[in-house]
């Protein structure tokens, strides 16, 4: 089983499930797929290779978590807890995880059909006069800024009010599924942070985005660069006002939209993950 790297941010929060020896296949399985999370807490990389394993983690995790669920183990487990004693925690825990990935698939896919339709227009107009297909991107991607700053907040409430705290050392499944929402709070920023880099809306510009660009260009080969998705769509456009041309810079856009694109579709299973987990936790409650 992995060692758990502890992250600052949230070290307050980390505990072992401690299960016992005689515990369900399933469980012991999702708890491994828990360990694996919380040692990737520690890199706080924005590069897409490391966003996508993160993410992918994620999603073993939630379809591991709903097979939990399903057994009658389970459900009995946590029938058996007194009522309101984990019901309201557990539940909003739930709806703010679905809250926030549902707000961070919205950003990928906007940023998707901003980047496409970017170019799109470079396609159709190979030279002349580009200012105003800059110009529009720049007006989506205001919107997009204003998205991703809300998101952030969401993201750091959440944090704020997640609570790890046991309510009975002996229920491993409630247990379970509290460790699995806080664990997925840092791997929805680290997706985020990919897109919009670590301080949304305070991005450099200009020629400083190009002198990081190059700077990062050697320490990237052989694997893909930290610069966010929205930096690198900032450095393109400024060295298409500086003349480069057009091809060159729809292949980096490409590359870019191919790596928002694998990430949107991961988000959108890990989103239909949350509300069906969410669903069977309410079909536990109400039964």
């Amino acid at each position: 089983m992995a060692t758990s790297i502890p992250n600052p941010k949230f070290s307050s929060h980390s505990r072992s499930i401690s299960l016992p020896s005689s515990s369900h296949p399933l469980i012991v399985t999702a708890e491994e797929h828990l360990q694996k999370l919380k040692s990737s807490e520690g890199a706080s990389s924005t590069s897409h290779s490391l966003a996508c394993q993160k993410l992918d983690g994620l999603k073993n995790l939630y379809e591991c978590l709903d097979d939990v669920l399903q057994l009658p183990l389970s459900q009995q487990a946590l029938s058996n807890e007194r009522l309101g004693t984990w019901e309201e925690e557990v539940l909003d825990g739930s709806l703010r995880l679905l809250d926030i990935c549902g707000a961070l698939r919205d950003i990928y896919l906007q940023t998707k059909e901003s980047v496409q339709e970017l170019q799109s227009s470079l396609r159709r107009k190979r030279s002349g006069n580009l200012d105003n297909e800059v110009c529009s991107y720049m007006i989506c991607k205001k919107n997009l800024n204003k998205m991703i700053s809300k998101c952030c907040k969401e993201l750091k409430k959440a944090e704020k009010n997640c609570n790890l705290a046991v309510v009975n050392k002996d229920c491993a499944v409630l247990n379970l599924i509290k460790e699995v929402q806080v664990v997925s709070l840092p791997v929805l920023e680290s997706v985020l942070s990919f897109l919009s880099g670590s301080k949304a809306g305070s991005h450099p510009r200009g020629w400083f985005l190009v002198s990081k660009l190059l700077q990062q260009k050697r320490a990237s080969q052989g694997g893909d660069s930290s610069t966010a998705a929205i930096e690198q769509i900032e450095i393109q456009l400024h060295l298409l006002n500086k003349n480069k041309s057009n091809k060159d810079v729809l292949e980096k856009l490409e590359g870019v939209d191919s790596s928002i694109e694998e990430l949107a579709e991961v988000l959108e299973i890990v989103f239909r993950l949350l509300l069906k987990t969410r669903v069977s936790l309410l079909n536990i409650v109400n039964h």
